[in-house]
């Protein structure tokens, strides 16, 4: 019953950290993501299993993350061609997210990405295993899409899904918070800095 009200209430708040910063103050995004980031990955890291990563480990990850980062862009290929209108749902999405000022790389690389995995694969993926539930990866996966509802872009909530699916996976099979960690810093870094998807 207590993992259950921990996870209850470890959701609602992520739901309405995210709420605040992608839609009701989103003229103030990144100091609010930060702000959101560091509260849930703050109440998470106590559940995170860490090791030192092996090299294999690194190479999964680093690889894992160019893999994803190629999928979006073939598949961002794809709906331009078939749905063109969801281009404008990406170009405010980045308007929005991408960093700008030098703190918010820091913020992206400190803060944000590590908070984002420590919350959602090291407490809500766990947690879920505990209860026993079935398919606890693809449930977490859903439940850390459902968070980014308050962006309002359609493929924004598809990536967050098939993202959180292989973050979760990398963990579970890893049991190394480190390997997908590095995977979605290195997906962001490539999504968001070196090759933004515009």
């Amino acid at each position: 019953m207590l993992f259950k009200k921990r996870l209850f209430l470890a959701l609602f708040l992520s739901h309405l950290l995210l709420f605040l910063s992608f839609y009701l103050f989103s003229d103030f995004f990144w100091p609010l993501f930060t702000v959101s980031l560091l509260l849930l990955g703050g109440v998470s890291i106590r559940q995170v299993k860490w090791k030192k990563p092996s090299l294999s480990h690194l190479i999964i990850g680093i690889l894992s993350g160019v893999s994803l980062y190629i999928l979006f862009f073939l598949g961002k290929t794809i709906m331009l061609v078939l749905f063109p209108q969801f281009m404008t749902q990406v170009n405010e999405l980045y308007t929005l997210v991408a960093p700008d000022n030098a703190w918010h790389y820091v913020s992206l690389i400190l803060i944000v990405i590590p908070g984002e995995e420590l919350f959602w694969r090291g407490l809500v993926q766990t947690e879920l295993k505990t209860l026993q539930l079935k398919y606890p990866i693809l449930l977490a996966a859903l439940l850390y899409m459902s968070a980014h509802f308050y962006a309002g872009a359609f493929l924004l909530l598809v990536a967050a899904v098939l993202a959180g699916a292989v973050w979760g996976y990398l963990y579970d099979r890893t049991r190394n918070m480190v390997v997908p960690l590095l995977s979605h810093l290195v997906f962001d870094l490539f999504l968001l800095v070196f090759f933004p998807l515009l």
